[in-house]
């Protein structure tokens, strides 16, 4: 596959994940909002939560992408400190993603405009 159609896919899948947790989140939280009679939170604060929870999973997809297309194919060893270790491979890969977030997007708008 080339550079392009990796540039894309990654693009349509975060932006994918980020819009339909945003959509299902913001949903969730304004039917947990009217479930009481006065609300804990304010309109904008739960609007604010379901725009910005998403991206938590989008960081660590990022993470993971990234990581792993520098990686290639791992050893037998390294599959299974990835696994053992893995908890802590969670947390290194979703700092990584927080980290690498925007210029993995920015990265692969460039590669998309290029002819």
């Amino acid at each position: 596959m080339n550079e392009k159609k990796i540039a894309k896919r990654y693009l349509l899948s975060l932006f994918g994940l980020y819009f339909a947790g945003a959509v299902l989140l913001t949903a969730f939280m304004f039917a947990l909002r009217s479930r009481t009679a006065e609300p804990l939170v304010t309109v904008g604060q739960t609007i604010a939560g379901g725009l910005l929870l998403p991206l938590i999973p989008c960081v660590s997809y990022a993470g993971f992408v990234m990581a792993f297309m520098k990686v290639g194919e791992l050893t037998k060893k390294q599959m299974i400190l990835i696994v053992v270790l893995y908890p802590l491979v969670l947390v290194a890969l979703t700092l990584y993603g927080v980290v690498m977030l925007v210029p993995s997007v920015i990265s692969a708008i460039k590669v998309l405009s290029i002819k």
